[in-house]
C-alpha cells in the first residue's frame, strides 16, 4: 500500500476511504515534525488550508508522486518546487463554489444592512438605536466583483439576481455583462466590492491605499479570498477615515489572530473564522474528492471525483 502523509484531518468518511487503500501517517498538527525515514517512503501528501507543502518538505520525500490540496487555493503548496520534481499537484477547484459565494453574499448583506450592529443593539436593550441605522439594500447598489473564477462568477450572478448594478474584473477577459478590463475603473465609485482572486505575487496587496481611495465613501469590502489580497494597514487607515464603512473578511493573517489586533478589534470589521467553505455537506464532498484524486494519481490515472490537476504556472 502506498504511504500517504496527512498534514490535517479529513472528514471521517474520506479518512476511512483513504485508510482502506493506503498506509496513512497523520500529523496531530500541520507543523509537527516527521522523521526522515517516514518521509523517504511517502508517495502522497494531503493537506487542507493550514499544512504548508514547502520546497524543504518536498526535498525530503524522494518517492513523492502527488500533493493534494483538499480545497481550491494553492497558496500553501510550492507548485514550482513540485513541478521541478515531477510531482503532480491536485486540488478540488469547484467543490466550494456554492458555499463560498453564499458566504460572500451573506457578508455583503450583513454589512450593507448593518445586521451585526443592529442585532447587538437589540440584544443589549438599545431598541431606540433603530432610529440611527442607515443600512442600504444590495438592490440598486454599485457592486464590483474582483475575480471571475467559479466562485466569483457565481457571486456575480447572485448579486445580479438581487438587483445590484454589477461591474466585474478578471485578470483575463470574460464575456459577461458589466466586464471591465481595467481594475481601477472597475473599482471607481463602487459601493460594495467582493474579492475572489487567488493569492499570488500579482494579487498580494491588490487592494492598497490607492485602490481603496477609488471606492465610494462608506463602501463595503467583502473578502472571502485570502487576507493577503488586502493591504491591512491601508484597510485600517480607510476604516479610521470612514472611507470604508465595513470590511467583512473570512479568515485572518495570522490565524487565529491575537486578541489585541487593531484590525480585528475595529468596530467596522466583521470577521468570520475562515468558515466560508465549512458546511457539513461541502466538507464531506470536498474531502471525498481529494481522496479520490490522490488515489487515482497513485494508481496512474488522471484524478477524478471532482479533483483536478492544478494548471502549470
Amino acid at each position: 500500500m502506498p504511504k500517504v502523509l496527512l498534514l490535517e484531518s479529513l472528514h471521517p468518511a474520506a479518512r476511512a476511504a483513504l485508510d482502506a487503500d493506503a498506509h496513512v501517517v497523520a500529523l496531530e498538527a500541520p507543523g509537527d515534525p516527521v522523521d526522515d525515514a517516514v518521509l523517504a517512503e511517502v508517495e502522497a501528501i494531503v493537506t487542507r488550508g493550514r499544512g504548508q507543502v514547502t520546497e524543504a518538505l518536498l526535498a525530503r520525500c524522494p518517492d513523492l508522486k502527488v500533493v493534494t490540496r483538499a480545497g481550491v487555493g494553492l497558496d500553501n503548496v510550492d507548485r514550482d518546487a513540485a513541478a521541478a520534481r515531477g510531482v503532480a499537484v491536485v486540488h478540488v477547484p469547484n467543490a466550494l463554489t456554492e458555499t463560498v459565494s453564499e458566504h460572500a453574499l451573506a457578508l455583503a448583506l450583513a454589512a450593507r444592512r448593518e445586521v451585526v450592529s443592529s442585532a447587538r443593539s437589540a440584544r443589549d436593550g438599545r431598541w431606540e438605536d433603530r432610529n440611527r441605522f442607515g443600512g442600504e439594500s444590495l438592490a440598486g447598489s454599485r457592486v464590483t466583483v474582483v475575480g471571475l473564477g467559479a466562485i466569483g462568477e457565481r457571486t456575480r450572478s447572485l448579486m445580479v439576481a438581487l438587483g445590484a448594478e454589477v461591474t466585474a474584473w478578471n485578470r483575463s477577459p470574460r464575456g459577461v455583462d458589466g466586464f471591465e478590463a481595467d481594475l481601477d475603473r472597475a473599482l471607481t465609485g463602487a459601493e460594495v466590492v467582493s474579492l475572489h482572486v487567488a493569492l499570488d505575487d500579482d494579487t498580494r496587496g491588490l487592494m492598497n491605499t490607492d485602490r481603496l481611495a477609488l471606492l465610494a465613501p462608506g463602501a463595503v469590502v467583502v473578502n472571502t479570498a485570502r487576507p493577503g489580497v488586502v493591504e491591512r494597514n491601508a484597510m485600517l487607515s480607510a476604516l479610521e477615515a470612514e472611507h470604508v464603512a465595513v470590511y467583512a473578511v473570512d479568515g485572518f493573517d495570522p490565524e487565529p489572530p491575537p486578541a489585541d489586533d487593531p484590525l480585528l478589534r475595529h468596530p467596522g470589521v466583521i470577521v468570520t473564522p475562515h468558515v466560508a467553505a465549512l458546511t457539513g455537506r461541502t466538507y464531506a464532498a470536498l474531502c471525498a474528492s481529494a481522496v479520490t484524486g490522490t488515489l487515482d494519481v497513485l494508481a496512474g490515472r488522471d484524478p477524478g471525483g471532482g479533483a483536478r490537476l492544478a494548471p502549470r504556472r
